[in-house]
């Protein structure tokens, strides 16, 4: 099958939910599409295909993409997943915000275009959520298409890690080690454990209070919106944890990395960390104590 081949999506791998036991009525998905049409079609297809999502909760949100790419998929994937054609781009969060109002599932899973379930096992991280009622908001492991990991689980920043993560000294003792415990790549990743925050790229988050929260934050357009709603939800007295059994493929092409010029997605991304300094705390050394 074509990854931009909606139309070719199999029309048994709709018909067999009953037997897949599949997540209706537990979880939706949201998905903000922006100029990916590919990769947004690669996506639905293969969380139809796995058969634990049942398309009517999948919702596809189109952030008024110039390429025309929504209207391609309003009209290219199955008449069951649910389009949403916006008419103005507020930005990442409020796309997902659209999403989110556009269901009514007790869950709501948070995928990016260019991420997919490496296996059919999303309701580990609903029965995890559901024996754990202090948790709030879980993240899968995210990892490269050659199986390595990217390390989707991190601290708090401080100023200092803002500079290690965003230039060469990553890679120079001894600020490496302090690159290391931001990404917590010493922690086992055989069981589920608590983290700062995970990255927005997949995770799964209580409805009622992702809603309790006020939800993302559209005043970020891009970059940081992740980090600020797990602050919210730690302040709201819950649990934010990593569930490395279960992991997303994310065909990563990262647009905001060090690079010798600068760019407008850096410039984008700092503007971010302004804001959610101003919202938050942005240390210079010491990273901040928000997680209980």
């Amino acid at each position: 099958m074509s990854v931009i081949d909606c139309e070719s999506v199999q029309i048994e791998g709709i018909n067999s939910f009953a037997s897949k036991g599949m997540l209706v009525e537990l979880l939706d998905v949201v998905i903000v599409n922006y100029n990916t049409y590919g990769d947004t079609c690669k996506c639905v297809t293969h969380l139809i295909e796995q058969g634990e999502i049942a398309p009517h909760n999948i919702h596809v949100v189109d952030n008024f993409s110039p390429d025309g790419s929504g209207l391609r998929l309003k009209n290219d994937l199955p008449i069951e997943v649910d389009v949403v054609l916006s008419q103005e781009n507020q930005g990442f969060g409020a796309g997902v915000n659209i999403g989110a109002r556009t269901g009514s599932a007790p869950f709501i899973l948070v995928l990016n275009p260019d991420c997919r379930p490496e296996a059919a096992n999303l309701h580990l991280l609903l029965e995890h959520l559901n024996l754990h009622v202090d948790v709030g908001l879980v993240g899968g492991e995210l990892t490269n298409v050659d199986g390595s990991l990217q390390y989707s689980a991190r601290t708090f920043y401080s100023v200092l890690d803002v500079i290690v993560r965003r230039t060469p000294l990553k890679w120079i003792f001894p600020f490496s080690l302090l690159n290391r415990s931001h990404l917590l790549m010493d922690c086992v990743r055989t069981v589920p454990f608590d983290v700062d925050w995970v990255m927005g790229t997949g995770f799964i988050v209580r409805r009622e209070l992702f809603e309790q929260v006020g939800a993302m934050d559209e005043a970020y357009f891009l970059y940081m919106d992740d980090v600020d709603l797990c602050v919210r939800i730690h302040k709201a007295g819950y649990r934010v944890q990593i569930f490395p059994m279960v992991k997303f493929i994310h065909d990563h092409r990262r647009q905001s990395r060090w690079r010798w010029k600068w760019t407008s997605a850096q410039s984008m991304h700092f503007s971010s960390m302004k804001l959610f300094a101003k919202r938050h705390s942005l240390p210079l050394f010491r990273r901040p104590k928000i997680r209980q």
